[in-house]
């Protein structure tokens, strides 16, 4: 029996030592006679409509985390032609912003050990294909943001090679503040912290529509935007007022301010990393597979 308990131990720390080895020599083969790694500014040189999205839902969020420069305001760039300095400004601070990111978010995605339960590499084994997507190749590993690779532990959860695009920021703001609202049956833990309290603008709906519609009166939607203070929230809320327009003024007698809570920075940038998984195509290796 101690016989048989040693050579288990050894089978089992030598299977560790070998999967120690290989994912520390995977990164290096994969630069061995093909294309130069992809680095982080090239990944963030196209900024993905997804991202975009994260500033116009938790403007207020978006602006702590990523800061507050004019430039990331495109709402005064519609129809400002390509070369245009304002558009390239805007560019280049899309860029800046995103690129950090999609770092803070692969580095929140391993601190909080998300690689445990998702691995990021569909096996061609099971009908994995079928489940998660066209297996993976070794190109699709060769970036910045693969290092190291990471290919899980076990498989709780679904694979997220191609997550990216497939649910909008809504849907995943959801999972994380309540996984099984959105996806029953899940073992998914909460990450409430991925949130940040504070006061909201809301608007209530137009009685005749409550009306017509059966709805209480009383129901509401959120202005876009989590403020820390109650101040904070006014002076958003008289903005908003500003800018409605007269002839719809009684919009304005349904504003009012509530306790909310939106998506703090390690949340925004966590959801735009797993928003890029599977959308970085890599350019072909001439003469590779």
């Amino acid at each position: 029996m101690d016989r048989f308990l040693g050579i288990v131990l050894v089978a089992g720390l030598g299977c560790f030592v070998l999967a120690f080895v290989l994912s520390g020599l995977y990164p290096w083969m994969l630069n061995e006679g093909s294309a130069p790694e992809a680095t982080l500014d090239e990944l963030a040189e196209d900024v993905s409509v997804e991202f975009k999205d994260l500033k116009e839902r938790w403007p207020e969020g978006f602006r702590q985390a990523y800061g507050a420069e004019e430039a990331l305001n495109l709402q005064e760039l519609v129809g400002v032609p390509e070369g245009d300095a304002r558009r390239t400004a805007s560019d280049a601070a899309w860029r800046t912003a995103y690129r950090k990111a999609l770092q803070d978010g692969r580095d929140a995605y391993v601190g909080e050990g998300c690689w445990h339960c998702h691995s990021q590499y569909v096996r061609p084994v099971a009908n994995e294909d079928t489940r998660f997507g066209p297996v993976s190749r070794w190109e699709q590993d060769n970036n910045a943001l693969q290092r190291p690779v990471l290919w899980g532990t076990r498989r709780v959860g679904p694979d997220l090679t191609y997550e990216g695009t497939l649910r909008s920021n809504d849907w995943h703001a959801a999972h994380f503040w309540d996984p099984r609202v959105v996806s029953p049956g899940t073992v998914m833990p909460a990450y409430r912290w991925f949130f940040r309290d504070g006061f909201q603008v809301r608007r209530r709906i137009d009685p005749d529509i409550a009306s017509r519609t059966g709805l209480d009166p009383q129901t509401s939607y959120p202005v876009p935007g989590v403020y820390d203070t109650r101040a904070e929230a006014e002076q958003a809320m008289a903005r908003v007022a500003a800018e409605t327009p007269e002839n719809l003024a009684g919009e304005r007698e349904r504003l009012f301010i509530e306790e909310g809570r939106g998506l703090n920075d390690r949340g925004l940038s966590i959801l735009a990393y797993i928003q890029w998984l599977g959308t970085w195509q890599p350019q072909p290796v001439e003469g590779g597979a």
